[in-house]
């Protein structure tokens, strides 16, 4: 339906992005990363108008991740570009940083509607928990980064509150991507078998998920059973002390 490669341009872009900014592959990861959420939301549009929002916001990414692969091709190549330099990159990032927010929320906001309209309240509930944590992350990261005095003297106390909080919310994310991915299809293919999915990593977690519900599902079994043995063996021990 679209959410598994919106869950896996997700991870590149907000895990794998991250992880090669520093060997200069950054705009390479967010062009791939922002490509495969797009192709997923485009099918998701098809299906629930509330995910055009997220859509939109994803063709000024590509456009920002051309502009990494640029600039990383002018320091490779020592072309001194009037284009790059210290004021681009602060404006980029900041651009950036405004457009990743927007997209989070804006994706969040589809997922609450689409799960409202399906009745699955608790993934609701969880768009709604995981904006909260983006927002929190926005607010702590902008406080972090304002250019007043009081602020920068303790700003060292700010990272460790704003690195937390980026990963809660991505953590958070990733898992409401996935819960997406298992428990919403397309009208129809409600008694159809889940398909495996093209990418290993997917098809690795939908199995660990399954297994660890399934032996949720049996110990709840055997618990309730033996509950029940409990106290139809303490009936019959009443019953035997009437007759005595």
């Amino acid at each position: 339906m679209g959410f598994g490669y919106l869950l896996i341009g997700y991870l590149i872009t907000f895990v794998l992005h991250i992880t090669v900014s520093g060997l200069g592959f950054g705009g390479a990861s967010l062009l791939a990363g922002c490509g495969l959420m797009l192709m997923g939301l485009c099918e998701l549009n098809r299906y629930h108008k509330s995910f055009w929002y997220a859509k939109c916001l994803l063709f000024p990414l590509l456009a920002v991740s051309l502009f990494e692969i640029a600039n990383a091709l002018d320091e490779l190549f020592l072309w001194n570009l009037p284009l790059f330099g210290a004021a681009a990159d602060g404006a980029i990032t900041w651009i950036t940083f405004l457009l990743l927010i927007l997209f989070n929320l804006s994706m969040l906001m589809g997922i609450r509607m689409l799960s409202q309209e399906l009745g699955i309240m608790h993934m609701a509930t969880a768009a709604i928990r995981n904006s909260i944590f983006v927002g929190l992350y926005a607010v702590l990261y902008l406080i972090a980064n304002m250019p007043l005095d009081m602020i920068q003297s303790v700003s060292s106390y700010l990272v460790l509150p704003v690195v937390l909080t980026n990963i809660v919310w991505v953590f958070c994310n990733l898992v409401l991507l996935l819960s997406c991915n298992k428990n919403i299809c397309r009208a129809g293919d409600e008694e159809q078998p889940a398909k495996p999915s093209r990418i290993g990593i997917v098809n690795r977690m939908n199995e660990a998920y399954e297994r660890n519900r399934q032996k949720a599902i049996d110990n709840t079994t055997r618990e309730a059973e033996e509950v029940l043995r409990r106290r139809k063996e303490k009936r019959e021990q009443k019953k035997k002390k009437k007759k005595k």
